[in-house]
């Protein structure tokens, strides 16, 4: 395998790891590339930071299957070295599972992204019915509503759900189409399927998948 300057790696977050913060998991992971000896490149300027990009943020309680993050080396390495000593220094819950040179240039963006969730088995039937009429329709009208403000926000979430389904063991999988301006929410589309409190009750939103853009 060639050596590169810039490495994507692709990463699972589990488990409790996944009550821990966008900016948290940012500092953990400047920590683990200090310890894995990773020579990662840094930002020029007075407060100088590793050159590290996630596409996407992940929200607070959510698991991540399969995440992506970029990093700008100092120095060429083969990206099977970098996989091998993250994974020689990272804690249970934080799973590095495979590693790909790219380009130098502009960082990867998320075009497609999937989510899974529970669905207890005694709203299965109403979940059902909220799904089929959510893809039945047109045009969804959503209010987003921040709790540190007063503002509302009135979004469409129907042209953000690419798709969606129910799997035989009740467990609900959707497709959302991610846009670098405006994009819906996987919290805003679990809330229009009367899901919200699920959340609450120990249902756990898991994102499966990200597909980036060519």
């Amino acid at each position: 395998m060639r050596t590169a300057t810039r490495v994507r790696l692709r990463f699972a977050k589990r488990g409790d790891l996944r009550f821990v913060s966008h900016h948290d998991l940012m500092r953990c992971l400047e920590r683990l590339l200090r310890r894995a000896a990773i020579p990662v490149a840094l930002s020029q300027g007075f407060n100088t930071r590793p050159k590290v990009v996630f596409p996407l943020a992940m929200g607070l309680g959510i698991e991540g299957r399969r995440e992506v993050v970029e990093l700008d080396l100092a120095e060429p390495l083969e990206p099977a070295e970098v996989l091998r000593r993250l994974a020689a220094a990272t804690p249970p819950g934080l799973d590095w599972l495979d590693a790909e040179a790219v380009a130098p240039g502009r960082a990867a963006q998320v075009g497609i992204v999937a989510y899974a969730l529970d669905v207890p088995g005694a709203r299965l039937e109403e979940t059902r019915a909220r799904l089929a009429a959510l893809l039945a329709s047109t045009s969804w009208p959503y209010t987003r509503r921040r709790p540190d403000r007063d503002r509302e926000i009135p979004i469409d979430l129907r042209p953000f759900v690419l798709g969606a389904a129910i799997d035989p063991p009740g467990t609900l999988r959707f497709w959302m189409k991610m846009t670098p301006n405006v994009s819906a929410r996987p919290e805003e589309v679990i809330d229009a399927l009367g899901l919200r409190d699920a959340l609450g009750q120990g249902a756990v939103l898991v994102r499966t998948e990200m597909e980036l853009v060519p």
